[in-house]
């Protein structure tokens, strides 16, 4: 007997349950006390295992009647894996509060003693050349994603019912999906989001329960719980893997590599329930057709399952299977079936919409039915499923050997940070890629090995090699999200496209280590770091926090190092031996352990005199002050964009930053800050008094650095720049009105859905050191535009006159954006205004205009000189 097997015949139900409970169950309001029944109509009583507690009688409140802390998920699951042999409950990971991240796998006992067998049988379906297994012996494998958006929290209770649903079940039908699923739950992906959502729910309730939309209840202060503690859209990050959270999980999704993923959502209180199939106008044209028709497969299950709750649901009609971004659409880059589905929320316990009350417990009930019919689809549908997945595969290498590009090349020898970081995004996929063989030029870039990579076409990933290398595949402007995700132009990446694919090097299994430290004499005059590499901020941000003075060299110039000579771009940190705090010596171990722990080297300098450009001594060659950066953060910002620059500062240099409320900026003493960024919102209802300080500390010295709405505002109120241009009238029509049925999809093809436009950036500027070319991509998602400031050399990227555009822009935002300034900077009395059309970190993949963010901060001081 086994010892979880032990345990459950040592300990009864009702002994154990009043054991970890602790108490008897909390009152709840009796319209929300909705019995286990409630949510397993269709289940006998008889056919629930007793000696596993159902959640109520561990938690001690009734499922629905509030709401369940991430600690408590955790602690529920973790018990169920103490007495079950159908569970294994992993922690994989932790957030940025330091939350555990899970994997639970729910499967029979028996298929429990063999996962790893199980797993790389079901492997073989990613490997075209592998033996394929035996669907009548190989479990079908179904993922059950709950809770990617924190505040959408019918999802992870509906997660402990059916995991103790599949548990305790002992019909016939459970123990036939055991034998024949391997059931991978990840209960709350977010888990910072999902307690910040509880928090506020639980603490604003009342019995009994208000259902006004207006009460507190229902409005979620600043920054609400969809997002994770650096308030990203979780979501939207499968592709560009920047948070903790996403890392974890993509390594248990591809060791499963799941058939059929569900992602788990709410939306507004107003709506019913969505599943999927999406609208074909927003399907990818990357994906086999036969994907999105299975979607149409598993939907007959879904609608089965509503229909016999009474519940009301709809498909077809909006949301998005096209972009790689997200949970519901990168499995079907794996051969899966992604679906989204989307329950209408309550917000709280229960709300008031035009249908009716939205009561909690509903909507949890609604999740259970779906969840559970995925599993019951899965498993009637195997076969077909293993089909779907051997082919997406097999059709995948066949596409990239026919496309016209036969491989990719990257690599830049000034910038091994991001080459490091594009190696490490490839092998998070599971993409092949491999070290280049021989030197090679592609449109007049040198790539040679040790410092280029080559990622051929024709591998089983080629529809994600497409989405990283490549332009997103045109599509109509109604497609839900973004229609721009590819990396390369976000990273500013320079990718050499070949017809054919040349001979390999080794494949690369792992990032190469950084090469980092100080290298040249020990005895040094200066020490110089090129700017160029992407992890130089790093540098810079340990250097200036230990107190020693830097200076960064605004003209090129070559040094002799180690008997050779060394190239330095624009922006190079220059740190001298004298005139510093501390010993020659202790510099040293200072610019080395910065360096090293970066991954960046340090090139120590024997002389002040260059061997050609400026030398150190130069006018050129300019102190740097320490910042100090204040993010304001509160009602009316939009929390996505300030928590990239948050996560740039935290995460990626840590480098402190204050986070102002916005209330406290007009009493606040500014004098102390050297940067204050706004990022997009909302600031008309700001008071005049907050403007007028703003406006005093900027031309005392202070540096503002505006995105998107907040530029717009900052130049309507006379903080910096011209007023901005107005958005040019479409062209008047000839017919004179339009059928009211087409409404939705003519108004979503007005809006930008988020691009990547082609532009110029003066990398001569100090707001553009680091960039080796011209030619740069932006974000573009908003319609806000800059006007060129009186200082013409102060315009420093602007899109081009006719740009090339990745993704959807309709003909009126494309026209106004076009020749317009993307990024400026406009002097103000002793200080300046940093605009930024857009979020230059937008959703903290891109690192290209990210530079443009770090270069306002850390060189406010050199950003506007006067005139002279």
């Amino acid at each position: 007997m086994s010892i979880k097997s032990w345990i459950r015949s040592a300990a009864p139900a009702a002994l154990l349950a009043a054991a970890v409970a602790g108490a008897t169950l909390v009152a709840a309001p009796a319209a929300l006390a909705a019995p286990i029944g409630y949510y397993f109509p269709q289940a006998a009583s008889a056919d629930l295992d007793p000696a596993i507690p159902a959640p109520e009688a561990f938690l001690g409140y009734s499922i629905g009647s509030q709401y369940t802390r991430h600690d408590q998920v955790v602690a529920y699951l973790k018990e169920l894996d103490r007495l079950s042999d159908r569970i294994t409950v992993e922690e994989i990971g932790r957030t940025y509060e330091g939350r555990p991240l899970l994997a639970v796998i729910v499967t029979s006992p028996a298929n429990q003693g063999r996962l790893e067998e199980l797993r790389k049988a079901h492997a073989a379906l990613a490997d075209p050349s592998a033996p394929q297994p035996d669907p009548a012996k190989t479990p079908v494998v179904v993922g059950l994603y709950y809770g990617v958006h924190g505040n959408e929290t019918s999802s992870g209770e509906a997660a402990l019912l059916t995991a103790y649903y599949l548990v305790a079940g002992r019909s016939a039908e459970v123990t036939e999906w055991l034998d024949k699923v391997v059931i991978l739950i990840d209960p709350v992906q977010n888990p910072d989001g999902r307690d910040r959502a509880a928090n506020w729910h639980n603490a604003w309730k009342s019995n009994p329960p208000v259902s006004d939309p207006l009460d507190k209840e229902h409005v979620e202060a600043f920054p609400m719980g969809r997002t994770n503690h650096y308030f990203t859209d979780l979501n939207r990050d499968w592709l560009a893997i920047t948070q903790a959270e996403t890392r974890a999980k993509l390594k248990v999704f591809h060791r499963w590599l799941p058939n059929v993923q569900i992602d788990f959502h709410e939306m507004g209180t107003g709506s019913t329930y969505y599943f999927e199939p999406s609208p074909a106008s927003m399907e990818s044209p990357l994906l086999p057709k036969a994907s999105y028709e299975f979607n149409k497969v598993l939907a007959r299950y879904h609608a089965k399952s509503l229909d016999d709750l009474g519940s009301l649901y709809y498909t077809g009609e909006n949301y998005d299977n096209f972009s790689a971004v997200y949970g519901s659409t990168y499995p079907d880059f794996h051969g899966g079936v992604g679906v989204t589905v989307e329950q209408a929320s309550s917000r709280g316990l229960v709300q008031d919409a035009a249908g009716g009350k939205v009561e909690f417990p509903f909507t949890i009930r609604n999740q259970v039915a779906t969840g559970l019919a995925s599993v019951r689809g899965a498993v009637a549908e195997r076969e077909g499923l293993f089909k779907l997945q051997r082919d997406t595969f097999r059709t995948a290498v066949e596409e990239g050997r026919r496309y016209k590009y036969g491989a990719f090349v990257f690599g830049d020898p000034a910038d091994p940070g991001l080459s490091r970081q594009t190696l490490d995004l490839l092998l998070q996929h599971g993409i092949e890629v491999h070290a280049l063989a021989a030197p090679v030029t592609i449109d007049g870039q040198a790539y040679a090995p040790g410092s280029a990579w080559i990622v051929p076409s024709a591998q089983p990933q080629f529809r994600l090699v497409h989405s990283i290398f490549e332009p997103t595949p045109p599509t109509k402007g109604g497609v839900y999200g973004s229609t721009s995700y590819a990396i390369a132009p976000a990273y500013n990446l320079a990718v050499g496209r070949l017809s054919k694919t040349p001979a390999l090097g080794a494949a690369v299994t792992q990032v190469p280590a950084a090469v980092g430290g100080v290298v040249g004499p020990e005895t040094a005059y200066a020490y110089a770091v090129d700017w160029r590499d992407l992890n130089a901020a790093k540098v810079l941000s340990s250097l200036l926090q230990r107190g020693v003075k830097v200076r960064a060299a605004f003209d090129p110039f070559t040094a002799g190092v180690q008997g050779g000579q060394t190239a330095f771009g624009r922006g190079t940190l220059v740190v001298t031996t004298a005139g510093q705090s501390l010993a020659a010596a202790e510099l040293r171990a200072a610019v080395d352990k910065a360096s090293r722990d970066a991954g960046v080297v340090a090139y120590a300098l024997a002389s002040g005199r260059s061997l050609s450009g400026v030398d150190l001594g130069s006018e050129s060659v300019r102190p740097l002050r320490t910042p100090r950066i204040a993010l304001v953060m509160g009602e009316g910002v939009n929390a996505t964009e300030i928590g990239s620059t948050w996560f740039s500062l935290s995460e990626r240099l840590g480098f402190p930053a204050t986070k102002l409320d916005p209330a406290q900026l007009r009493r606040a003493p500014l004098g102390g800050y050297t940067s204050i960024v706004l990022a997009g919102g909302r600031y008309d209802d700001w008071s005049e008094d907050t403007v007028a300080a703003l406006r005093r500390w900027v031309q005392s010295g202070g540096s503002l650095v505006t995105f998107g709405a907040a530029s717009k505002w900052a130049v309507a109120k006379g903080l910096a720049g011209p007023p901005p241009k107005a958005a040019e009238p479409e062209a008047a029509k000839a017919e004179e009105r339009q059928d009211f049925a087409q409404r939705r999809d003519a108004l979503a093809e007005k809006r930008s859905a988020g691009n990547a436009l082609s532009a110029d950036a003066d990398i001569t500027h100090p707001l553009a050191f680091g960039l080796t070319r011209r030619a740069l991509f932006v974000n573009k998602e908003t319609d806000v535009t800059l006007s060129p400031v009186a200082d013409a050399f102060s315009n420093v990227v602007r899109i081009d006159a006719q740009p090339v555009v990745n993704g959807y822009l309709p003909e009126a935002l494309r026209k106004q954006a076009a020749g317009s300034v993307w990024a400026q900077v406009a002097r103000s009395g002793e200080g300046n205004v940093v605009l930024f059309a857009d979020d230059p970190a937008h959703r903290k993949y891109w690192l290209g205009t990210e530079r443009l963010l770090l270069n306002s901060l850390f060189f406010s001081n050199q950003l506007a000189p006067s005139a002279r």
